[in-house]
């Protein structure tokens, strides 16, 4: 399947961007000082930079952009005219819109069509009704303006834009516009353009306070806040458009990525949710190892995001103690990372001890550094740093010890993650040419970024929660450019390939809705590829990222349910208080993860802790320490934890209950070294009571309101484990 790979090139398509916003008076805004008259373009002062633009949602747009990225050749021209139907846009085409060979066309029209109709009906004395628009006529003048840009400029994309009108207007107007928005929607989906819907912009606002005139003043034309709103949903449709183009890629084809194993999978959610099953093993294992070990390990500050905030918050930190971005970057880590301590077998032999029944090591963090051996990038650990492949070395001593073994990948995320917002771009190493296939280079976070303002804007007033970001990822659209994403499923396909995973992780990144295209060809080349292994395999993702055929993950026990749920579920949770090791790593106690692996079980979820080894390979003392700690006591009480599955009645105040073969296991979490009672379970259908720990019988007594538990012992922290056989 990779064999095609040896013909792939680095390309940057880095260029200029001409781009044309043409249209009616909305899109006019008096241009070139036409003093907001229907002067023909080429009567405008086209010199007069204070006024080139006028002052429409166009004049934010091309602000924005060449604000925001000055090192673009910029051309943007404003052709909107007051007044224009669709007609008379169509008799100045040539000399407004294809004389000027732009790379984009942005098109309003429509809200004068209207009102020239209503107005003809006024003169002639006709009643005029919704039916009486030549809408066919319109249709065909449309498509016959887009098919003639086509052959003129066969390389143009296109963006249209749906007309509207505010509710001032009156029921007919309004209704016949929106018949033309639906029409527009349509050509743009035959035509492949990018659709900016103007129309539900609008209806959304003007169900908002303050009141409808807020948006529209006349309810035709938008005021400043309207025109704001406007370009900011036209930036957010045509981000693919305006600024991806220098971000380096692999030159992928689509046809290249439908190739796929022969399997039951195809690339929709009803397909993967007929086939897929969570795997058994996975619902028997509970326990799992996560690993987040990389680069960022060596200057070991801040966290495993150092890479993005040696740019950002922590540039000062970063320049005091390694020197200035310019001169000492991310990438001049990489010949430090030497893991020259590392030893797989040692790793797994202790993950085996630790009781973990699976491990995932981060195959490729946020940093973009690939640390296992790949003919897709050279920045890679067998080639540089330690030399060698990381994670196929895991791979053979994770499975040698009899455990599953998975990877995660999270490059998805790199495409903004370094960018820096408050240093000077040539302060920095991020934009050398030399870096590109490394840094990207990053890209400006936007509003649909998980790291942009939105985000940003909340972690400063307490925290972004995740709620907060997957409204945003489920509601908006991805920043990546498409061939962005090409290179990243062709790279995940890499891993496939060579490590064929039994679990394959995502992290936030995916979960936008817009993702799915690609999410779904991955999840039937993954699963295919299984078919054909023979495997039982699992993708987890994050939120409902994925609809069907998931392995739902909670970042951390304070997102974790603490009940029944519906569909499988895990917590990946930091042994300390980062993921990635820092020095002065503070560490949770055994006795916390202990609880929090029995309340996960007990609901229904497996509990993936991560540790942080450090930049020679090793794996700290006192993380060794807590593993082994975990390990000892499942070796007591992993009767009650593996291969159980939840109770009907999960929780009990301070109890935990799970069950297999008949048998009810109850989960003390903090015990007093007193009898205790037990009221979700009859008593007259209790056996026998047996303490986990030493097999010693326990006496009890069947009561009214359930079962006294005759346990005494050392009052103690951790979880004291009973097996409870029933009649």
């Amino acid at each position: 399947f990779l064999s095609f790979l040896l013909l792939l090139t680095m390309i940057s398509g880095f260029s200029a961007r001409r781009v044309l916003y043409i249209g009616d008076s909305i899109t006019d805004g008096g241009w070139g000082r036409s003093g907001g008259s229907a002067k023909a373009s080429k009567d405008r002062n086209h010199k007069d930079l204070n006024h080139v633009y006028g002052h429409s949602y166009m004049m934010l747009c091309a602000a924005y952009y060449q604000s925001q990225w000055p090192d673009c050749d910029w051309q943007f021209w404003n052709r909107g005219i007051s007044g224009n139907t669709l007609f008379q846009m169509a008799d100045r085409w040539q000399e407004d819109a294809l004389s000027l060979t732009p790379d984009v066309i942005s098109i309003l029209i429509g809200t004068n069509d209207v009102g020239a109709y209503l107005d003809e009906c006024k003169k002639s004395g006709k009643a005029f009704t919704i039916d009486g628009f030549d809408y066919n006529r319109w249709k065909q003048k449309y498509r016959h303006l887009l098919d003639t840009t086509r052959t003129v400029l066969p390389n143009a994309e296109l963006v249209l834009c749906t007309p509207f009108v505010g509710k001032s207007t009156g029921q007919v107007r309004m209704t016949i516009t929106d018949s033309l928005a639906q029409i527009v929607r349509k050509i743009a989906d035959d035509y492949k353009a990018v659709v900016v819907s103007f129309d539900q912009l609008f209806a959304n606002l003007q169900k908002s306070e303050p009141t409808p005139k807020y948006w529209i003043w006349d309810g035709i034309h938008p005021t400043a806040a309207g025109h704001q709103r406007m370009a900011e949903l036209w930036e957010s449709r045509c981000h693919d458009l305006m600024i991806t183009n220098n971000r380096v890629t692999i030159n992928v084809t689509r046809d290249q990525l439908e190739q796929c194993p022969e399997g039951p999978y195809e690339a929709s959610w009803q397909s993967i949710a007929a086939h897929y099953r969570t795997p058994e093993w996975f619902q028997d294992a509970k326990f799992g190892i996560f690993i987040h070990w990389g680069v960022y390990s060596v200057p070991a500050a801040g966290s495993e995001w150092y890479p993005k905030h040696m740019y950002n918050g922590l540039a000062k930190v970063h320049r005091e103690k390694w020197g200035r971005q310019s001169q000492f970057g991310y990438k001049d880590f990489i010949p430090m990372f030497k893991a020259e301590k590392f030893n797989a077998s040692e790793w797994a032999e202790l993950f085996r001890e630790a009781g973990a029944r699976y491990v995932i090591p981060t195959a490729e963090h946020h940093d973009g550094f690939a640390m296992y051996d790949s003919k897709l990038t050279r920045w890679n650990a067998k080639q540089m740093g330690p030399c060698r492949d990381i994670i196929g070395e895991l791979a053979e001593a994770v499975r040698h010890e009899g455990l599953k073994f998975g990877v995660s990948n999270h490059r998805i995320e790199n495409w903004d993650f370094m960018y820096p917002l408050n240093m000077p771009k040539d302060s920095t190493d991020l934009f050398l040419p030399d870096y590109s296939d490394l840094y990207g280079p990053p890209q400006k976070p936007t509003e649909q970024s998980g790291m942009g303002p939105k985000a940003l804007a909340a972690a400063a007033n307490g925290g972004a929660t995740e709620a907060v970001i997957n409204e945003a990822a489920q509601e908006g659209r991805h920043p990546q450019s498409d061939a962005f994403l090409n290179e990243w499923e062709l790279r995940v396909h890499e891993i496939i390939d060579r490590y064929q995973p039994d679990l394959l992780y995502f992290d936030n990144g995916i979960n936008y809705r817009s993702l799915d295209p690609w999410k779904l060809r991955l999840a039937r080349y993954y699963y295919n590829s299984a078919h054909h292994w023979q495997k039982e395999v699992s993708i987890q993702s994050k939120a409902q990222a994925y609809l069907a055929g998931s392995i739902q993950d909670f970042e951390r026990e304070s997102r974790a349910p603490r009940k029944l749920y519906d569909r499988y579920w895990q917590v990946d949770d930091p042994i300390g208080n980062k993921f990635g090791y820092i020095e002065g790593l503070k560490l949770q106690s055994a006795d916390g993860i202990i609880r929090n692996l029995v309340d996960n079980v007990a609901c229904g979820g497996n509990l993936c802790l991560n540790i942080s080894p450090k930049s020679d390979g090793t794996i700290p003392d006192d993380q060794q320490q807590i593993l082994r700690t975990i390990g000892q006591w499942l070796r007591q009480n992993g009767e009650g934890i593996y291969g159980t599955r939840p109770y009907k009645n999960a929780i009990e105040e301070n109890i935990r209950f799970t069950t297999k073969d008949g048998v009810i296991y109850a989960f003390v979490l903090r015990w007093d070294g007193k009898p205790f009672t037990i009221q979700s379970i009859d008593g007259t259908r209790v056996k026998s009571i047996t303490r986990l720990a030493d097999g010693k019988k326990v006496g009890f007594k069947k009561q009214a309101d359930g079962i006294r538990v005759e346990a005494n012992g050392l009052a103690t922290n951790n979880a004291i484990g009973f097996k409870i056989e029933i009649i």
